[in-house]
């Protein structure tokens, strides 16, 4: 069956969808990237606001939890049209899914409808639980900290993400997943201050996680990058007057394996549709 280019950016809260998003639209203003801009979009109210504090040197908010906006922006990739359609989201909906265990039909035709998908994970924010396998019962003791963390850990809870999500498009796993396609996205990528791969980085991060997707999809049909849509945080003026001097579509870089300094955002949505 034929794959779709239907794109769904899944992420928490904090993990930079929207940012990502305004950075993306204004690389296909300015024509700087193997995506092109078809034509004007009708409606970019869902990332509009974020693109215009980006534009003012300011970080972006949040989309707020109760937001479900879609921007449908004609793109010609490889001599052919086609409308990439963001969706913008409150991040604590996919919080929800997992911490409720339950989806609405809005998730359910999220889920079927888009055969590509792009996870969001932020690994700067990765809870590092103590590894009981690597230390004894000991040292685990006299880690206080340790014994307050409740609940499930981060990668456990992407991992039953991305099987929530499985569930309502009716996807198995019992022989290797083809579709959805999957892009790995490691967002924030500028706080790490790594020369490690985005592979290396998320083994180390979430190697329960990685494993359950080298176990569960095919080869082909998944891939994992670096991402830092704005480059560095606008926290100080001088960073604030750097974005204005120089526009922000000038900024953000993807660490790809072919470049691990790739100015072209638009080839994070190239790898997802060529997988």
């Amino acid at each position: 069956m034929a794959v779709n280019n239907e794109i769904l950016i899944i992420g928490p809260p904090g993990t930079g969808k929207t940012t990502f998003l305004a950075q993306l639209y204004g690389r296909l203003l300015e024509k700087k990237g193997k995506l092109q801009l078809a034509s004007a979009p009708e409606n970019i109210d869902g990332i509009k606001s974020a693109y215009n504090k980006l534009a003012d040197g300011k970080e972006t908010e949040p989309t707020p939890s109760t937001d479900n906006l879609e921007v449908k922006i004609p793109v010609i990739y490889e001599r052919q049209e086609f409308v990439l359609h963001c969706k913008d989201y409150g991040g604590e909906q996919v919080r929800d899914l997992v911490a409720l265990m339950e989806y609405d039909k809005t998730w359910i035709e999220r889920a079927k409808t888009n055969d590509r998908w792009i996870l969001f994970i932020r690994p700067s924010e990765i809870e590092q639980r103590f590894d009981l396998s690597k230390k004894g019962y000991a040292e685990k003791n006299q880690k206080e900290s340790d014994l307050s963390v409740l609940g499930t850990s981060n990668q456990s809870q992407f991992i039953e993400l991305v099987q929530i999500l499985l569930h309502a498009r009716r996807t198995g796993m019992k022989d290797p997943i083809d579709t959805p396609r999957l892009v790995i996205a490691l967002t924030c990528w500028d706080e790490l201050g790594t020369d490690l791969t985005p592979e290396e980085i998320l083994q180390q991060k979430m190697p329960l996680f990685t494993q359950f997707i080298v176990a569960n999809w095919s080869p082909r049909a998944f891939n994992i990058m670096g991402v830092s849509a704005q480059e560095f945080p606008l926290k100080t003026e001088e960073d604030r007057d750097k974005y204005l001097d120089d526009m922000p579509e000038n900024f953000g870089y993807l660490v790809l394996d072919d470049n691990p300094r790739e100015k072209d955002l638009t080839r994070l949505i190239e790898k997802a549709l060529t997988l």
